[in-house]
């Protein structure tokens, strides 16, 4: 794994930062912070599947009987 390193992508151990290091390394930190934000999507999706958790089926229609300040109900 050493020998693909320092031969094929020119990154070795030698003490000095090189740009193909820096590059490494931030493919590295942006595929790190792909799947984090993949496993959080997951875990949502998981949470909104599971039963319990959703919200009333007639929240979006308007409480008829609901008395508002300064406003007369409506039958």
């Amino acid at each position: 794994m050493k020998e693909f390193f320092a031969v094929k992508l020119h990154i070795a151990n030698d003490g000095i930062i090189h740009i193909n290091e820096v590059i490494a390394a931030a493919i590295v930190l942006v595929l790190i912070i792909l799947v984090i934000v993949l496993a959080i999507d997951l875990i949502c999706e998981i949470r909104n599947r599971m039963p319990g958790r959703k919200k009333t089926i007639f929240s979006h229609r308007k409480n008829r009987y609901k008395s508002r300040i300064g406003k007369k109900n409506k039958f």
